[in-house]
Parts: structure tokens; sequence; C-alpha cells
């Protein structure tokens, strides 16, 4: 089932705590089987689409075993998925043993080595899934570039109803922005002084997963232009009703499945950055952000890492509270300056045409 013949499997509902000492978990039978055919679809979405070689093949089978160290006995089904390769990128970035790997390492990796395919498909996949949980502890990094994303389950609002899509690989997501002006920056927090927080200046290596990076030189869109497999399987979704697509993977409920269906069908007619900015499933007006100049390249400098060529990006943040996505309701001034989902370089064209489309949501 493997290239490696290797894999992992994850069982549910065991009796057991996972910290000595610790309460044993609770287990909805009924919530763990959404889980495990919302994984399934998942799997079956990839294959269709031509994402195998970034995600992790997935399948359920029978367990039989003992609990190491424990002795609890299982005869259930679990989850079995394949064995990836390699380390966390957050492993790479900033943990590694015995001491943080040298820069020029890292350098080398994000300058020469990432495999620059996958990292297009990967924004791909996030945006069409609408990914809400994709940061440095949930992509998997090889020595030779290659990437994988794992632990694809909060995704097409299924379990997070208020999370649109957040991916360190998508543009106008918080994700992304943390990454290039720092946590406490963007999620506003209070310092000790009572001054604003200040962005950060160095150049985090992670902005060099954006896509942009990587499409067709002269090209600044991916547009409609995906690769061939992805472009007939969006087409194939689009072309479906929310219940035959739900049908056709096996998704838990035709909500997740009609959230797909809108993802497709925008990305194929209106194209990659439009759904971005205005599809749905869509975050909330104060976590919406605006596109940012793209940073390509790294350039040592000193102690820290500068963007390899001429960069200027906005410090600007969207009014309102970054953690519940509603207005701002803090004892100090909001450092946003601009209503989040709005996007200048459209004009009023984009708003309207996203005013539209909403309007005309497919149901189930």
């Amino acid at each position: 089932m493997t290239p490696s013949g290797d894999a992992v499997v994850k069982v549910y509902c065991l009796p057991v705590p996972k910290r000595v000492g610790g309460q044993p978990p609770t287990c909805n039978p009924l919530r763990i089987a959404e889980i495990m055919k919302l994984l399934m679809a998942l799997d079956k979405l990839s294959q269709d689409c031509g994402f195998m070689d970034l995600i992790p093949r997935m399948w359920l089978a029978p367990v039989l075993g003992v609990l190491p160290g424990v002795g609890y006995p299982v005869d259930w089904w679990g989850l079995w998925m394949e064995y990836v390769e390699g380390i966390s990128l957050e492993n790479f970035l900033y943990r590694g043993i015995p001491r943080r790997l040298p820069l020029e390492t890292i350098a080398d990796m994000f300058n020469n080595r990432l495999n620059k395919t996958r990292i297009v498909k990967g924004a791909i996949f996030d945006l069409l899934t609408s990914q809400c949980d994709r940061h440095a502890q949930n992509l998997f990094l090889q020595e030779d570039g290659n990437l994988k994303l794992i632990d694809n389950e909060s995704c097409l609002q299924h379990m997070w109803r208020n999370c649109g899509f957040d991916s360190v690989m998508v543009p106008t997501t918080q994700k992304q922005e943390i990454i290039r002006l720092a946590n406490q920056y963007v999620n506003k927090l209070p310092t000790l002084t009572g001054q604003p927080q200040v962005p950060r200046f160095d150049a985090d290596p992670q902005l060099l997963l954006d896509y942009r990076c990587y499409l067709p030189e002269g090209r600044e869109q991916m547009g409609t232009e995906y690769p061939p497999p992805i472009d007939k399987c969006l087409r194939n979704i689009a072309s479906m009703a929310p219940k035959e697509v739900a049908k056709f993977y096996g998704f838990p409920d035709v909500r997740v499945a009609a959230n797909l269906h809108t993802r497709a069908t925008d990305m194929i007619t209106r194209g990659y950055e439009w759904a971005a900015k205005y599809g749905h499933p869509q975050n909330a007006e104060a976590k919406r952000y605006r596109f940012q100049p793209k940073c390509c390249s790294l350039h040592i400098n000193r102690t820290h890492f500068a963007c390899g060529h001429a960069w200027k990006p906005s410090f600007e943040l969207p009014l309102g509270n970054p953690f519940t996505g509603r207005e701002w309701d803090k004892d100090r001034p909001d450092p946003g300056t601009y209503v989040g989902g709005t996007f200048p370089e459209d004009g009023d064209v984009g708003g309207n045409v996203a005013e539209a489309s909403a309007s005309t949501q497919s149901g189930p």
C-alpha cells in the first residue's frame, strides 16, 4: 500500500490516557466514524485530482495486537496511513538537535532544493479543501526538497465552522501573514509599555512557500492555469451537484461536499486568486488579509535571513479582533487600518462580483 512498505496506524477510542496520571479520553463513536469517512473521502479526492505525491495514502483495516507498555489488547478497526519520511518543517527550522541547523543549510534547502511543483500543488490543495491548520508542524520536508502535507482533517469546515481556510501556503490567510510579519504583530497582542507591537523585519524562510515564486516566468497569478489532472478534477467536481459530490467521494455530509463544490467552481471559473480573495468558505473580515509582495529567495545577513531581492511588504492589518474575527473590543486602539477582504487592486469590480457570487451559492 505504500512505496516504502511501512505504515502507521491510528486507533480511536482506546480507554487509555495519553499521559501517566491523565484521564482516559472520551469517545463519540459516531463522531469518530465521521472523521474517518472525511479522511477516506480526502484520500479518494487526492487520487482523483493527482495529489498523491503530496498527500500520504490512507485506508481502513483491522488492528490486532497489544498496546506497548500498557498491555491493553486491541482488536478494532484503525486508520492506516503511509509512513512519511523526513521531518516537520518546524523541526527543520527551529528545533534542530543538538542545535539549530546552520543558516547556510537552511538557505540551501529553500533557495535550491525545494520541490517547486509540490509547493504549487500544495497551495492548490489547501485552498481547494479549505485547510485550516496548515503550519510548519503539518508540513514534512524531505532531504531532497520534497514536501508532504499531513494532518489534513481540519478542512471544508467539517470541524472548524468559523474558519474558511488558513495555510502558510495560501495568500490572504492569517498563518501566511504571521510568517511575514510575526505572530505578536498580526494578532495585535498587548505590550508591557502600551505601545503597538513592532513587525518583524527579517525574512522567515517559509516565505518561499509562496506559489507565486514558482509560476512560469512573467506570470504573477495562477488564474485558471492548473496542472492537467487538477484541471480535469476541478471541472468534474464543478459539473456535479453537491449531493453527487458527497456520494462520489464518500463525504460524511452534503454540507462538506457543497463547500468543495463551491470552491472548485470558483477556482475553475474565476481563478485561484479570485477564490482566495472572495470565494467561499470564507474567513471573517478581521482575518482576511491583502496580497503581499512575494519574497522568493533568501540572503544570510549575519545572524538572520533577509529577502534575497528587493522586497517591500506592507505592514497594514485589517480592522477587528484577529482571534474572534469580529469588531475590535480591546481597551486600546485597534492598529488595523483597512476593512478585511477589500483588495484595492480590483477596485469595485471584485467586490461586486463576489457579492453576486455569494448570493447564488450552491445548496445541497
